[in-house]
């Protein structure tokens, strides 16, 4: 049994993937203890974020992130992947997903996800036909042997029963930590499974980490931000790891360029659209290396 938390995400993966910042990110060190109040607002502004309603807000907002993914077992070789993430805009519902392909097998293997607190995963098959994955299917990993999975991307968790846990540094970040108890659709597709706690930045209400908690209490899996890329005027995600406490390997999401401020076709975010490939000229996509 797997539980694996990324995004991005998002993608915090994301999806949270960009930081706007005005200046250079501030100083570490760490945040101070808030009242029932400012914790549930906190909260509050971060769920609204995913939320929002974006039908009227205009063109050139899409964007691309080229990533790879390296798995590090405990025992045995590293293993990359390559592949694409879109999305409409940042805090859209909607974005996908899509793999290179390998050992010239030229099948599309792409993902569509919508993100709420009962999320929706589409697959484009080896048929090329797209499906809807049950949620049982949502835990299995994305890639074979690595620890990312869809329920890692569209982390509903945050949508879950919560509770302010405390202030303080987590990743050197000042950060205000929560933790979120499973819904019963999630219990009975995994017993085990207790809670979720997730680090949000202080200052830009970034994910810094989250770990997922059996009922034992033991972590079972751990998503951890590792360094963030200033592109332009806005920081983007450049590394996170997942780590699989019980198997002890490490799945790293590294982005390798970004192309910002796209006119995405709508189309191409639909059960249907994931069985095309987007086109995006390779001059448009930034170097985050």
């Amino acid at each position: 049994m797997k539980f694996l938390f990324s995004v991005l995400l998002a993608v915090c993966v994301s999806h949270a993937s960009f930081l706007k910042a005005k200046s250079a990110f501030p100083a570490r060190g760490f945040a101070k203890i808030l009242n029932d109040k400012e914790a549930k607002d906190r909260l509050d502004n971060y769920r609204a974020f995913w939320t929002r309603d974006l039908n009227s807000s205009g063109f050139h907002q899409g964007y691309a992130f080229r990533f790879r993914f390296r798995h590090m077992p405990r025992r045995g070789k590293e293993f990359f992947r390559t592949g694409t993430i879109y999305g409409l805009a940042i805090g859209h519902s909607l974005s996908r997903l899509d793999l290179d392909s390998v050992s010239g097998n030229k099948s599309n293997i792409n993902y569509l996800f919508q993100s709420s607190n009962k999320p929706k995963v589409w697959f484009c098959s080896k048929n090329n036909d797209s499906k809807l994955l049950s949620n049982k299917e949502l835990f299995d990993p994305i890639i074979d042997g690595m620890n990312h999975s869809p329920f890692d991307i569209l982390m509903p968790f945050i949508f879950w029963e919560s509770k302010y846990l405390k202030s303080g540094k987590v990743a050197g970040r000042p950060s205000h930590i929560y933790s979120f108890s499973s819904p019963e659709w999630v219990n009975q597709i995994h017993s085990d499974f207790n809670r979720v706690t997730l680090a949000l930045d202080a200052s830009y209400q970034a994910p810094l980490k989250v770990e997922t908690f059996s009922k034992l209490g033991v972590p079972r899996k751990t998503l951890i931000l590792n360094s963030l890329k200033k592109i332009s005027d806005q920081w983007i995600v450049k590394s996170i790891d997942c780590k699989n406490n019980l198997s002890r390997s490490n799945t790293r999401f590294e982005v390798l360029s970004v192309a910002l401020n796209l006119d995405l076709d709508e189309a191409i975010f639909t059960p249907h659209g994931i069985l095309e490939r987007p086109v995006i000229s390779n001059d448009l996509f930034v170097s985050t290396m």
